[in-house]
């Protein structure tokens, strides 16, 4: 082990005295503070945190990103093209222990970089609200919605309600005589889908109902909990705007007839626009001791004329604080940058510097829309989904994703928590078998290749 921590510390101080080092640190000091300073967002000190921590983490990120991608691919390289290896191997050293000082030194160096620029992310986003001297209502929002740590809620889809529907509309379908020439898979998807989109629909004059579970906001009296919602209207109204009339609490105390309630349930009246997020908030004791709230909305006849279809309801509620999430945030951002470190070493035991850094950014850049690629292959023609199935897939698979639940953005923009467990459930993948694997290989492939010639 001594042998490899020599070489990783070798290979911190090539790093180090490559240009696109010093580049990658003095771009990064003279950008975040500029960021902190000159971004807005939408005006308000919500707005101008939520602009400066995407901003600032997807910058740092990415350039961080690049740097280890390329110091991984460059250092082994260029030591088997400069021929210095033929020094090392001639000296009582396994090759395995100069893969792994290799990716040792590479993944040290990325990691005290992503500390140092997390460090100082964390000291201007505490910063902000002193330098805007906001109002207090501003104040108190960025305290709920940002400087938090939110556990989202989202209803459970009635699956044994829609195929039992589904299958209803089947069968009177055959009784009559009208199903559709074609497979009956095509038949049950198609009213699947009819179903699953009326399970989100109000129509007018019609109420809809959803109830949540686990929801355990903290005994604090000033604790609140979030609704967020985003809807559509069939037919649009004609200043794009639904009203409507919420309310959030335990409604089986009412359904069940009691005159006292131990909860209360607070209502809410909103002009909201459609197709776009909105969230409001109620205080935390309406959800009931066991953890269940439920949200109802009434599209009301007097205001409106369009059928509401929800495509998404969630309840959120505070779980932490803002410090401890920020932590596993940049630690989730951690194992992007060591699995890319092992990556790059590991290509550059067999590959030329160009080859193996150009992989590496196809690597990087798919693992950043992993989750876009599946989704619009999804409805490719039967052809195309063939050549997805045998070429494109395994790929998908065998790359760590970047994007959707593994952004580190997401997190800190909406103020949600991001769980140890998923933490851990994702470096257990991606350390614990993509890089391994891949260390592996390149430890296996280095071991039998020929590094240089003996001439007598």
């Amino acid at each position: 082990m001594r042998n490899s921590w020599a070489i990783a510390k070798n290979t911190i101080a090539q790093a180090v005295r490559m240009k696109i080092a010093a580049m990658v640190i003095l771009l990064l000091l003279v950008l975040l503070p500029t960021m902190a300073a000159m971004m807005t967002g939408d005006g308000t000190l919500r707005g101008k945190l939520q602009s400066f921590s995407s901003y600032s983490i997807s910058l740092v990120g990415f350039l961080l990103s690049l740097l280890t991608i390329t110091v991984s691919c460059y250092s082994l390289s260029s030591d088997l093209q400069n021929r210095t290896l033929d020094l090392v191997i001639t000296k009582p050293i396994a090759r395995c222990q100069i893969v792994l000082g290799k990716f040792l030194g590479t993944a040290i160096l990325s990691l005290l970089l992503l500390a140092g620029f997390s460090c100082i992310i964390y000291g201007l986003t505490l910063a902000i609200p002193k330098w805007a001297n906001p109002p207090a209502e501003q104040m108190k929002k960025a305290q709920t919605e940002f400087f938090t740590a939110r556990r989202v809620i989202t209803p459970e889809v009635p699956e044994e309600e829609i195929n039992r529907r589904v299958e209803e509309r089947i069968e009177t379908l055959r009784k009559k005589g009208q199903l559709p020439d074609m497979p009956m898979s095509e038949i049950r998807a198609a009213l699947r889908e009819q179903e699953t989109i009326a399970q989100k629909s109000v129509e007018v004059a019609a109420v809809k109902e959803w109830d949540f579970q686990s929801v355990f906001p903290p005994s604090d009296p000033n604790s609140v909990l979030f609704v967020r919602y985003k809807f559509q209207a069939a037919p649009d109204p004609p200043n794009s705007e639904i009203f409507g009339q919420w309310r959030v609490g335990d409604f089986r105390q009412f359904r069940t007839g009691l005159r006292q309630y131990k909860t209360p349930i607070y209502g809410v009246e909103r002009y909201d626009s459609v197709r776009t997020p909105h969230m409001f908030e109620v205080p935390a004791d309406a959800a009931a001791e066991d953890g269940q709230v439920t949200v109802g909305f009434f599209n009301s006849p007097e205001a409106n004329f369009s059928t509401v279809i929800f495509d998404q309801i969630e309840v959120l509620y505070q779980v932490g604080g803002f410090g401890v999430n920020f932590f596993r945030v940049v630690l989730l951002m951690a194992i992007r940058l060591v699995f890319l470190a092992a990556l790059g070493v590991s290509l550059s035991t067999w590959l030329s510097f160009p080859v193996a850094i150009l992989f590496s950014l196809v690597v990087f850049f798919a693992g950043l829309i992993n989750g876009f690629i599946v989704e619009s292959i999804e409805g490719l023609e039967a052809l195309l989904a063939l050549f997805y199935q045998l070429a494109i897939k395994w790929f998908l698979y065998a790359i760590p994703r970047f994007d959707g639940p593994y952004s580190p953005t997401d997190y800190l923009v909406s103020g949600e928590v991001l769980s140890w467990q998923f933490l851990g459930k994702a470096a257990l993948i991606t350390l614990g078998l993509q890089m391994l694997l891949l260390l592996a290989a390149g430890i296996w492939i280095f071991s039998r290749r020929e590094v240089a010639k003996i001439t007598v």
